[in-house]
């Protein structure tokens, strides 16, 4: 069994609870697709040239990085009201942005090892997840095209994977461009192999965790100073600059302000 295409978030909830993930469909319209895939398209060609990038799989893969220095509109997919129910769902009250960054399957790319996104935690792990991912779908993922492939369920077993390209294990994600994926920390996945004679797969990947973990990007080094000047309280909250309890502080606890 396999979560479903959904609007509904009850719906998407109980798919989250039994398969660890769920698929919010039509979650971004087609201008946006547009507009999210043209940009990641221009950032990939300039890094290539300027040899900054982050190629790997022998020329197939590409990852790109931080990017909420590189454009308001993936700023707007970070704070995306929607994914924000799940995140709340998943992670509790108060959360963080622990990364967002772009992943480009291209042909003749190897599927990734399964692994799960809190596997830096050490066992036994609770009963509930302590990160969560959105990928966000920029083509149609398909098994031919390196959909992301998952263990259903896996979730409930609140362990390692064993760390192997396992593709007799796994089911392919599929959905129509503008789909979410949203998948809490404990599920078994693996970037897919991408099949295709030409077919380049773009996702959005923006990560969570609860405030107490360490968030995966050093916002405090790595955040452009100008995006950090015109961020909303929403956005510097997700990125770590209020406190949560006595974590964060700054010469003590507030007297006024976020106290969490």
């Amino acid at each position: 069994m396999s979560a479903t295409l959904t609007r509904d978030l009850g719906q998407a909830k109980a798919d989250l609870a039994e398969h660890g993930y769920c698929l919010l469909e039509g979650l971004l319209p087609s201008d946006r697709v547009s507009t999210l895939r043209d940009r990641l398209e221009e950032l990939a060609a300039a890094e290539i040239a300027a040899g900054s990038d982050y190629v790997y799989e022998n020329g197939a893969n590409q990852r790109i990085w931080t990017l909420l220095n590189k454009g308001d509109c993936f700023i707007e997919v970070a704070l995306d009201p929607t994914v924000a129910q799940l995140m709340t769902h998943l992670l509790g009250y108060d959360y963080l942005l622990s990364n967002i960054d772009a992943n480009i399957a291209g042909p003749g790319g190897n599927p990734m090892f399964l692994h799960a996104d809190q596997s830096f935690v050490p066992e036994p792990w609770p009963p509930y997840p302590l990160v969560a991912n959105a990928m966000w779908m920029l083509d149609d993922f398909t098994p031919d095209n390196g959909a992301t492939r998952v263990v259903p369920g896996s979730q409930l077993k609140a362990k390692q994977p064993p760390f192997t390209v396992a593709d007799d294990l796994t089911t392919p994600v599929c959905g129509p461009a503008g789909t979410a994926m949203v998948f809490e920390g404990r599920l078994w996945h693996q970037t897919g192999r991408n099949t295709t004679a030409g077919e380049r797969r773009f996702g959005i990947l923006a990560y969570y965790c609860r405030p107490y973990m360490r968030q995966q990007e050093n916002w405090f080094v790595s955040l452009d100073p100008a995006v950090l000047e015109r961020a909303t309280p929403e956005l510097r909250h997700l990125l770590g600059y209020d406190n949560y309890l006595s974590l964060g502080m700054i010469d003590g606890m507030p007297r006024t302000g976020p106290r969490y």
